[in-house]
């Protein structure tokens, strides 16, 4: 879809970021309670960081980019061996919802300039 423009590529790959994200904060809720679980957590800054470069420069967002899913670094562990925080996942999951919100309105923006000139400015 490069009619649409290189925007919407990195906007697709930061909304699935966000809905990768939802599903690895909600593994790391749903087993709060396994002994020796160890956190995860999708990581897609780094990938976002590398797309906004080559777009600067010119180039075009690769599509194959994506989130890795890896173990959480640092964080408390407790007696059982498992290092998920309540706290921490739950305050994740708020920020995941607000980035998933922002992007999905910034999309929408731009899908509704773009059905604006479609129509002819009506």
């Amino acid at each position: 879809m490069n009619w649409i423009g290189t925007d919407y590529q990195l906007m697709k790959q930061a909304i699935n970021h966000s809905v990768m994200n939802q599903k690895v904060i909600s593994h790391n809720l749903s087993n709060i309670d396994t002994p020796n679980f160890r956190a995860k957590q999708a990581v897609f800054e780094q990938t976002l960081s590398n797309e906004m470069r080559l777009k600067l420069a010119g180039g075009r967002p690769s599509e194959r980019a994506g989130t890795q899913v890896v173990d959480r670094a640092g964080g408390a562990m407790r007696s059982d061996g498992n290092n998920v925080d309540l706290d921490f996942e739950m305050s994740e999951l708020a920020r995941n919802q607000l980035q998933y919100e922002a992007m999905m309105e910034q999309l929408n923006r731009r899908l509704g300039g773009l059905k604006t000139v479609i129509r002819g400015g009506r």
